[in-house]
């Protein structure tokens, strides 16, 4: 039996989890024969960079400034459609898509939160919930497995099925940013243990969080297995290391909301926009 440590840290903790999933017996079958179904997040991007070169557009994020969505929505896919070996932007036509998946497929997103519960959530700045309302009602009832791609740098204290009825969009009198609520999401939480579990033949836990100088947002995990296993492992986060520094996600998409900005008719209490309900003075001038 060998032992290894090692530490990743932001894109690297996403670029290993999409790689992990790509290569387990996992993802086969619906490579194959299924319907996936990709929501746009930064590790779900890399996913489809590395299977298919296309970036996603990612919408919400947080930046140094707040909850931010992309400034203009572009061109780039928010959902994309794996189908007989071929990939296709499906954000005209989200609803028939869904309705034409069923057990035997496969929907893939991120997620914002995590709990020690299992649980896993989503963050809302717009009414109905954008593109993942439109998902939830089939996620819920036609029996699409969803499989839930996100680092352990989200796990939250507390519970989130306790929590998600407290965070509202509509209660918030001030944000910076855009005021959101959270959903839940249905399906399976893989985080960098579970994807290198898939991977390789070996036990896998994250023993610490943290990061200097650079390297905030790191994640340290051991890994326990044959030696042959364990160095299957380590040749991989050699691979993740010289990767890019920033997750793969579409140009245009990149550039965060400003005032004023199509989403400023959507999106509540926020003070960039002056549309707090408390008096609270900042500086508006933001890079």
């Amino acid at each position: 039996m060998a032992i290894a440590q090692f530490t990743l840290w932001g894109a690297q903790c996403q670029w290993l989890i999409a790689r992990c999933v790509l290569d387990s017996s996992l993802f086969v079958p619906y490579l194959s024969q299924g319907k996936i179904l990709f929501k746009g997040s930064s590790t779900v991007s890399c996913l489809t960079t590395l299977l298919a070169g296309t970036p996603m557009r990612i919408c919400g994020r947080i930046t140094k400034n707040g909850m931010k969505r992309a400034k203009e929505e572009g061109q780039g896919a928010h959902f994309l459609l794996y189908e007989y070996g071929e990939i296709r932007n499906v954000d005209s036509c989200l609803e028939q898509t869904l309705q034409a998946l069923g057990p035997g497929d496969l929907f893939v997103t991120g997620a914002n939160a995590l709990d020690a519960f299992g649980h896993a959530a989503l963050l809302i700045g717009s009414s109905g919930g954008g593109g993942y309302g439109a998902c939830m009602p089939f996620l819920y009832t036609e029996g699409i497995r969803t499989l839930i791609l996100t680092s352990v740098m989200k796990l939250i204290p507390g519970d989130l099925s306790l929590l998600n009825a407290q965070i509202i969009r509509k209660k918030c009198d001030f944000s910076y940013g855009m005021a959101c609520s959270l959903v839940p999401i249905p399906g399976e939480v893989l985080t960098e243990a579970q994807a290198i579990e898939l991977y390789a033949h070996v036990n896998a836990q994250v023993f610490a969080k943290g990061g200097f100088s650079g390297a905030e947002a790191s994640v340290a995990i051991q890994i326990e297995g044959e030696r042959e296993e364990v160095e299957k492992v380590l040749h991989l986060v050699e691979q993740i290391k010289s990767l890019p520094s920033q997750p793969p996600v579409d140009a245009d998409s990149l550039t965060e909301c400003a005032y004023p900005c199509s989403g400023c008719s959507q999106h509540r209490s926020c003070a960039y926009a002056n549309k707090q309900t408390i008096f609270h003075s900042i500086k508006m001038s933001r890079s």
